[in-house]
């Protein structure tokens, strides 16, 4: 049985249709993984500091001045 061009082309709007809504969900999605990463790369990049800074030692001379 051969299809006509019309039910093609029915098809063919229904397969972009939901090709559409894939690829906007997988859009969200990596947005989404971006502000992840992108929040923990800065929660990493703030312990680094945290633990390179780590406490300053005051050493005061000896003698009481």
């Amino acid at each position: 049985m051969a299809l006509n061009n019309e039910e093609v082309l029915e098809n063919l709007k229904e397969q972009l249709k939901s090709v559409s809504e894939q690829y906007e969900q997988l859009s969200v999605t990596r947005l989404k993984l971006m502000g992840a990463i992108d929040v923990l790369e800065q929660i990493a990049d703030s312990s680094k500091e945290e633990n390179e800074t780590g406490s300053v030692e005051v050493v005061e001379p000896e003698g009481g001045e």
